[in-house]
């Protein structure tokens, strides 16, 4: 009987270098030979009593150049025997484990399929990974596209042989006419790069944004290390600078598969001449908001900090939120402006503020924050708090040039420890507009009524109201009378009540 036969064995004798071929046909007796890689073949047990006879014992012992009886070679050693089908696939399979090839009907990995590009072993393949927040994910992969479309890969394929390399649409901008610019970036993929592309050398470039993932990871020779991470360090550096379409635009920040995410928005409008505040107000918006990204430059060289906080308290509706607009539509272009959401504030800071690192000089907007970071006299989350205070102080992040303005309905519920200097370091009280800015209100309410209303008289009359309260009023007037009514029929609509909020403290 011949032992022989065809397998798919991969292997490499670890002394003297020689391959194992799968193509190769191989005998119980050459495997053994190759046992020095770990491959140790053993002797099948004989049926009860079986000696000899075709395809016993002795057979095989023949076959291989040993003793055709049924005693034991003179070394004492067992003979090389025949490999069973189910046998040889097991060291089948340890061989391609061993050696880091993929037989077909296996899926494909992209470690495999960086060895496969790179044509390398597990032990000569080295990667270089960086974890990433949603935010810088999504820069890094603008990179990766980028980068893809000037040097067409030699192969482009999922993270794993049975899935297809995943693109998404990412929002870039605005048109002229408001839509949104996209692009299409990777989510998912992996890319060999010949050498002389991206770099000298050939690469193996993936991106994971899978299961709450989000990777980038460059495979190279091992010889070549060097320039894989220095590449990955070129595709952060490029995501952050050139390719960064976040600098300067007006921002949202979101909570995203755990992670923090930015979100262009369109800009705000409005301007300081539509806002009625008291001039105290304004100054100190010019002090802590306009002077400060004026002489930041100046602050640093003076070792004075570049990051403030300002804290605006106030009843519901008096303009907390439309000066906050105001300020976004003002800055937008020439820093950046992030509206954090709550889910943001409450889990996200310390990445929200480590991001500012590559988009500053930023303005961030906190709206609503005793929501979210009360006071430890009021039973607050100390370490929703503690994450808070540590973001603002920059303990986890290193971001400079950045003004924070929280807003507040209940001072009083924020925490001591916020409102210290080098956190807020300035509180503003917003307050109900006087008799003379509750006129000044209406007349902007109304400037686009045919009404002709003494707006003296209705201010006198709504008593202390908020602008929002006062924006009621006229929207009341408008439902129950239409576009021509009477300084009567307002004051009427005033004195009813029913256009003023029915709770005390609303959002």
């Amino acid at each position: 009987m011949e032992p022989t036969g065809s397998t798919g064995l991969h292997g490499f004798d670890t002394d003297g270098g020689t391959e194992i071929d799968g193509d190769d046909d191989i005998t119980g007796g050459e495997l053994n030979g190759h046992a020095r890689a770990g491959l140790t073949a053993h002797p099948a047990p004989a049926a009860a009593g079986a000696t000899g006879g075709p395809g016993g014992p002795d057979d095989a012992r023949a076959a291989n150049g040993g003793p055709a009886t049924g005693a034991l070679p003179a070394t004492g050693a067992p003979g090389p025997v025949p490999l069973t089908e189910d046998v040889r696939g097991v060291f089948v399979a340890l061989a391609e484990l061993l050696d880091g090839r993929v037989r077909d009907g296996m899926v494909e990995d992209t470690a495999a399929f960086a060895r496969r590009h790179l044509k390398v072993t597990s032990s000569e393949l080295v990667s270089h990974a960086q974890d990433l927040t949603m935010a810088s994910f999504r820069l890094a992969s603008r990179v990766l596209g980028r980068d893809i479309a000037r040097w067409p890969p030699a192969e482009v394929a999922g993270l794993e042989s049975d899935e297809p390399p995943q693109w998404g649409s990412l929002e870039i901008g605005f048109d002229d006419d408001g839509e949104p610019v996209t692009e299409s970036v990777p989510s998912s993929l992996v890319a060999a790069f010949e050498a002389g592309t991206v770099a000298e050398v050939p690469l193996v470039v993936a991106v994971n944004n899978r299961w709450n993932e989000r990777e980038i990871t460059v495979y190279s020779r091992l010889a070549d290390a060097g320039q894989a991470e220095q590449h990955l360090a070129d595709v952060l550096r490029r995501g952050r600078g050139e390719a960064n379409y976040l600098r300067g635009g007006c921002l949202r920040a979101s909570v995203e598969n755990g992670s923090v995410a930015f979100t262009l928005v369109p800009r705000p409008s409005g301007t300081r001449e539509e806002l009625v505040l008291p001039e105290r107000v304004w100054e100190e918006i010019r002090t802590n908001v306009d002077n400060f990204f004026a002489r930041r430059e100046l602050l640093a060289e003076m070792g004075l900090g570049t990051n403030r906080g300002l804290l605006l308290a106030g009843a519901p509706g008096v303009g907390k939120t439309q000066l906050c607009k105001v300020l976004a539509a003002e800055l937008a272009g020439q820093v950046t402006v992030v509206f954090a959401d709550a889910a943001a504030m409450a889990s996200c800071l310390n990445d929200l503020y480590e991001e500012l690192v590559h988009l500053g000089p930023s303005l961030v907007v906190l709206e609503d924050i005793d929501l979210v970071v009360g006071s430890r006299k009021r039973n607050a989350n100390p370490l929703t708090l503690n994450e808070f205070l540590t973001a603002l102080d920059g303990v986890w992040s290193r971001h400079n040039d950045v003004v924070t303005v929280a807003t507040t309905n209940d001072a009083d519920g924020i925490d001591d420890a916020a409102k210290r200097a080098a956190r807020f370091d300035t509180v503003v009280e917003v307050p109900l507009p006087d008799a003379a800015g509750r006129a000044a209100i209406l007349e902007r309410y109304l400037r686009r009524c045919s009404a002709r209303v003494d707006v003296r008289r209705v201010a006198e009359a709504a008593g202390d109201v908020s602008g929002a309260d006062l924006r009621e009023l006229v929207r009341r007037t408008v439902l129950e009378y239409g576009d021509g009514f009477t300084t009567d029929q307002m004051l009427a609509v005033a004195g009813g009540g029913r256009w003023e909020p029915s709770t005390g403290q609303y959002l």
